[in-house]
């Protein structure tokens, strides 16, 4: 499975698509566990934690679509800061990353 479609499915189990031009914003769900205070507390406890996930995977997914279209322009390995190739073993970690380890921050 591709690490695109890794993110894209860990985003549907969230909430759907709401975007389908851009195919990277989901929203997550409400979730409803009854109707008691403490079935609330939980609600709301577990849409903020589904609300980061969701923008830690939308961030992730964001960065995989701008490598796949570094790839088909032929732009891809290479750091946006001074434009040499990204080392290949940082690539084979997070291949998303745009800049080299010496401008990585």
């Amino acid at each position: 499975m591709t690490e695109k479609k890794r993110l894209e499915e860990l985003l549907s189990e969230l909430g759907p698509l709401t975007d389908t031009k851009s195919r990277e914003d989901y929203k997550s769900d409400f979730p409803n566990m009854g109707d008691s205070q403490d079935d609330n507390a939980q609600e709301v406890t577990q849409y903020e934690t589904n609300l980061g996930k969701e923008k830690v995977l939308e961030t992730r997914l964001q960065k995989v679509n701008i490598a796949l279209e570094k790839i088909e322009n032929g732009t891809y390995g290479k750091c946006l800061v001074g434009g040499e190739d990204i080392e290949e073993a940082r690539l084979k970690v997070a291949p998303e990353v745009d800049t080299c380890v010496k401008h990585s921050g």
